[in-house]
């Protein structure tokens, strides 16, 4: 028989051990932004050609610089550095223009897998190579995000792009 000591530490220790998982995926998820970033930065400096960040590094999470162009949807961003307003789905420059596209926790806020296939087109052909980072499905602070729609990982050299909304449906209507 379990004992009333052993039934409550189990239950204290294991929101203690989520928190701990959750920190430990938010500190490995801030090196792979400096580390992504390091390496389209170095591609970018080796071909001789300027490196495109899309989405403006925020205040709270700013892991990583500015590039020699920054882009990002919204006016009212506040972030380190000046940037240009743009879509990226629709990036208002020639092919090939940039040696590298670096973004950030950015593709997973559009809304369908098509725009984040258009994104991903748009991104390739302004550049000759695209670094992407995005969070990773063990982030309980990503599942909790309202914004994020997608999950977007790199298998291959290629890009996997999945719908939550459609993933949550199918679970829940199991239950129901």
């Amino acid at each position: 028989m379990i004992s009333w000591r052993t039934r409550r530490r189990a239950t204290f220790r294991s929101p203690l051990l989520l928190v701990v998982k959750e920190a430990a995926q938010q500190i490995y998820e801030r090196r792979e932004r400096k580390d992504g970033f390091t390496r389209a930065r170095a591609y970018a400096d080796l071909v001789g050609k300027p490196l495109l960040v899309v989405g403006v590094p925020k205040a709270l999470w700013n892991n990583h610089p500015c590039g020699d162009v920054t882009i990002d949807i919204e006016s009212s961003v506040k972030g380190a550095c000046s940037f240009q307003i743009a879509d990226v789905r629709s990036i208002p420059y020639p092919d090939k223009y940039f040696g590298a596209s670096f973004t950030s926790h950015v593709l997973e806020h559009l809304l369908t897998i098509e725009d984040a296939k258009k994104a991903l087109r748009e991104l390739h052909r302004v550049s000759d190579k695209v670094f992407v980072v995005s969070p990773h499905k063990d982030s309980l602070l990503a599942w909790m995000h309202p914004t994020h729609h997608l999950w977007i990982s790199e298998e291959d050299g290629a890009f996997k792009i999945e719908s939550r909304a459609s993933k949550h449906r199918r679970r829940f209507r199991n239950y129901a």
